[in-house]
């Protein structure tokens, strides 16, 4: 019994030798064998630019909605949209396509390319060949529109081209204001209309 004890203490000696000295060489041959790695090809899909996310947050297909004063509502698509890093109540918003239901007068749907929305006064600023479309039969063009979100009012302070109920139109400027519940659309500074009979 003796001599079993013996042979069995003296395997817990050398293991206690040997198994760290195995467990080194296996340690050192990792290290002698490993290659070199380029960090570069560790991630193969980091060509995203981080920092460019973080420093144009941006809203993807946004949409406004809202109610004038006198009850119209106010409906903005966009494609995109982008405060403004200095004052977040301003936004920056591409392909825009905007549309005003009043309650018992006629709609409008407004296209343009882009448009800045200011927070602070409520209003859309819209730029870049703008497209205006009535439900009583107007379909004007210009390169600037100014549309106020709290009253049912659109300014065009540039030249307006486009057909009218009557024929082609052509005028300075354009303004749609309301008064009460009636909404007026007046054309000023050289107006001229080229009567279409078929119209």
């Amino acid at each position: 019994m003796a001599r079993v004890d013996n042979r069995y203490s003296r395997f817990v000696q050398w293991a206690k030798i040997i198994f760290p000295l195995v467990a080194l060489g296996l340690l050192s041959t990792m290290f002698l064998f490993s290659r070199n790695l380029d960090p570069s090809d560790a991630i193969p899909f980091a060509e995203i630019d981080v920092e460019k996310i973080a420093r144009e947050q941006q809203l993807t297909a946004p949409r406004f909605s809202g109610t004038t004063s006198d009850g119209s509502a106010i409906v903005v698509d966009a494609e995109r949209a982008v405060p403004d890093l200095t004052d977040l109540r301003r936004l920056t918003i591409s392909k825009v396509v905007a549309r005003i239901e009043s309650i018992s007068g006629p709609s409008y749907g407004i296209i343009a390319n882009s448009a800045v929305y200011d927070g602070t006064v409520n209003t859309l600023d819209l730029e870049g060949d703008v497209r205006l479309s009535t439900s009583t039969g107007y379909k004007l063009e210009t390169n600037k529109l100014v549309a106020n979100l709290v009253a049912t009012e659109i300014t065009a302070p540039n030249t307006v081209t486009g057909r009218a109920p009557a024929g082609v139109l052509q005028a300075g400027s354009m303004a749609l204001t309301t008064d009460g519940t009636t909404q007026v659309l007046v054309f000023k500074n050289g107006v001229k209309l080229v009567y279409d009979p078929k119209e």
